[in-house]
């Protein structure tokens, strides 16, 4: 482990002497993926009890309300259906333009938990729930 780790810091030391820019460039990149992904809130589905189910999809939250599905690297999957949180703490899924799907599953925010919810906004227990982290 220890050449591994001499081996490494010298190999770096070397790349980074080479020229600044490439340091300022790898430099920048690590700062803007580290401040984007810390941003971001983690949903993670979970069952009756409040157990976190780690082999189903989990999703992220961004700064503007939209809620996107993540794989388990964290990496925002486009291709499904994303979903907007309202003013009033309710979730509608929405197409890749925005357009909300009322005719769809729809769920509502109450602390650290996402509940499902039918049309009216009466809570669904027979759908599984989500939590915040």
């Amino acid at each position: 482990m220890r050449i591994f780790k001499e081996k490494f810091l010298k190999s770096t030391i070397h790349i980074f002497n080479q020229t600044p820019m490439k340091f300022t460039l790898f430099a920048a990149l690590i700062i803007f993926a580290l401040s984007t992904q810390a941003a971001d809130k983690r949903i993670y589905s979970t069952d009756a009890i409040g157990n976190r189910q780690y082999d189903k999809p989990s999703y992220t939250i961004t700064d503007d309300g939209r809620i996107y599905e993540t794989d388990s690297i964290g990496n925002r999957q486009y291709d499904k259906p994303s979903y907007t949180i309202t003013d009033n703490g309710r979730i509608y899924e929405t197409d890749s333009i925005g357009n909300k799907r009322y005719d769809k599953q729809s769920y509502k925010i109450e602390g650290d938990k996402i509940l499902p919810t039918d049309s009216i906004g009466n809570r669904q227990y027979d759908k599984p729930a989500f939590e915040i982290k």
